[in-house]
């Protein structure tokens, strides 16, 4: 990595910092994730927070969906994480002091050879923060905190970003900078990209971290309230912080207005709404109030300046899915930027916007749906079917059928494969050509593309005439056996076949064979001329 720390102190105080190749600014989940993918590919970068102190405790982003636990296989973090998390957790739901029903969802969310990972997995952000913190050191990349954007200026080959530190300011310049910085984004603001969409003031949740004595730790225990649908009280326990998540919808317009998010405001609701006997609920170690928003931009870039995560959009946690977008912006950004750091087209860098806007307007209007039906008068039974099926009435909020077909970085040279250009690339249980036993997941992770070729005698050989890839992008070229059909099942194989994966885990070519010519017109969007 290329990243300089050389300075200089101005006559007025101000230290101007030597060059990095990326600035994130924000070290949420999103900021993390984008600088891990960067430090992996080799880019400098340098990552800001504003916040004196990394958060340790609270209830934000506590679902991860399975596509962003693939995401954290590639990045190397996925056994943390699920060391630290939950899954499949029972659903009971509840009318006052009464279960009407208890929903296992583990039945329904078996892990298969094409899908390890299934179901939510249940883990504060702070945890998630915590893993992605200390792979991204290992890579000699810390999170610079207490330190704040205060002004950007794009010049022809770079930014020029002023920050605060403490009582002093600094300039950084870099060739790219990427807003991770939340819904209340300073980057977007600077570069006046609007913000569109609306805050439903009407509704407010109160949220908090607490301990509660006598509730079964092996489910999620929500009630029903016909006038606050069923987020009248949900309470979920937090292995990784012995603790439970506690959340509460009020009304903002009751008597008395919004109130305060104390442990006397808990105690009372629910003793109002759930009365169970023998339930203790202690002081909260982190609370707050919450309202939806339901908001995103019209573009993700303004020259050298990006956006991705909630800076970008912003939409009811309804299920659970603006932390797992955000990431899954970060993955799709962080091997574009690699690629034009290294002399890929800039023009690489629209395809994050063409890739990620739409799946960012899907997003909305499916939490949005879910919302309201989550607080409408089944709400107990839209919340059930959330669990048992998460790609319930054609959302799903597993992320794994997300898909960039029709884009510009893809070709189907034929029908051999089911599988289609800018779909998700399945895992599958495979051999190499030596017989050693190994899974696609395996030969994917990393920062580099993988050209797959499946088959009975598969070779390793390019045909006659065909283009390399370019250096600067980086290849891996993996022959595989398939002797119990996994990989034909999961790619809908009808012969032997070719497929080209991106970084990001994404298909980016498929055929019988990649014909002369086709697989360098193709990598001429990602890189120069060889």
């Amino acid at each position: 990595m290329r990243t300089v720390h050389a300075t200089r102190t101005t006559e007025t105080g101000t230290t101007e910092t030597g060059a990095t190749e990326v600035l994130v600014v924000g070290a949420g989940p999103v900021g993390l994730a984008l600088a891990l993918g960067l430090a992996r590919a080799g880019i400098g970068c340098r990552i800001v927070e504003r916040e004196p102190r990394f958060r340790d405790r609270g209830v934000r982003g506590k679902g991860v969906n399975p596509r962003t636990l693939e995401v954290f296989d590639d990045l190397g973090v996925v056994a943390a994480i699920l060391d630290r998390g939950a899954h499949d957790l029972k659903v009971r739901t509840y009318e006052g002091d009464r279960l009407v029903r208890e929903v296992d969802p583990a039945p329904a969310n078996p892990p298969t050879p094409d899908r390890p990972y299934r179901g939510m997995l249940l883990l504060g952000q702070h945890h998630t923060e915590e893993v992605l913190r200390e792979r991204l050191a290992a890579y000699g990349v810390a999170v610079e905190t207490d330190t704040e954007l205060v002004g950007c200026t794009q010049e022809p080959d770079g930014v020029l970003a002023t920050v605060r530190v403490g009582d002093r300011t600094e300039r950084l310049s870099a060739r790219y900078l990427v807003g991770c910085d939340g819904g209340r984004s300073t980057v977007r603001k600077l570069t006046g990209i609007p913000f569109l969409g609306e805050t439903w003031d009407e509704q407010r949740f109160l949220m908090a971290s607490m301990d509660v004595d006598g509730l079964d730790t092996r489910s999620m225990h929500v009630w029903n309230d016909p006038r606050l649908g069923v987020g009248a009280l949900t309470m979920v326990p937090m292995r990784a912080d012995a603790n439970w998540a506690v959340h509460a919808a009020v009304d903002p317009d009751g008597p008395g207005g919004i109130p305060a998010p104390t442990l006397a405001t808990f105690r009372t609701l629910f003793a109002e709404r759930a009365g169970l006997p023998g339930v203790t609920l202690h002081e909260p170690v982190w609370s707050t109030v919450w309202r939806p928003t339901v908001r995103m931009v019209e573009r993700y870039r303004d020259g050298r300046v990006l956006l991705a995560g909630d800076a970008a959009h912003c939409q009811s946690a309804a299920g659970g899915q603006g932390m797992n977008t955000g990431i899954q912006d970060a993955h799709n950004l962080s091997w574009k930027l690699a690629a034009v750091l290294r002399g890929a087209p800039d023009a690489l860098l629209d395809s994050y916007q063409a890739e990620r806007l739409p799946v960012a307007r899907a997003v909305l209007a499916a939490t949005t749906a879910q919302h309201k039906a989550l607080f409408g008068a089944d709400g107990a039974r839209a919340l059930a079917d959330q669990f048992l099926d998460p790609a319930a009435a054609g959302d799903d909020f597993t992320g794994l059928s997300v898909t960039y077909r029709g884009g510009p970085l893809g070709r189907d040279l034929d029908d051999t494969t089911g599988i289609r250009a800018g779909d998700r690339a399945p895992d599958a249980p495979c051999t190499t050509t030596d017989g050693t036993p190994t899974r696609l997941f395996d030969l994917f992770r990393g920062a580099h593309f993988t050209l797959l070729t499946i088959g009975e005698h598969p070779s390793l050989d390019e045909p006659s005439g065909q283009a390399s890839l370019p250096a600067s992008v980086g290849l891996r070229r993996a022959a595989v056996l398939d002797p119990a059909g996994h990989v034909a099942r999961a790619y809908g194989l009808r012969g032997d076949a070719v497929v080209l994966v991106r970084p990001d885990g994404h298909v980016a070519l498929t055929g019988a064979t990649a014909h002369p010519g086709t697989f360098a017109e193709l990598l001429g969007s990602y890189a120069p001329a060889a």
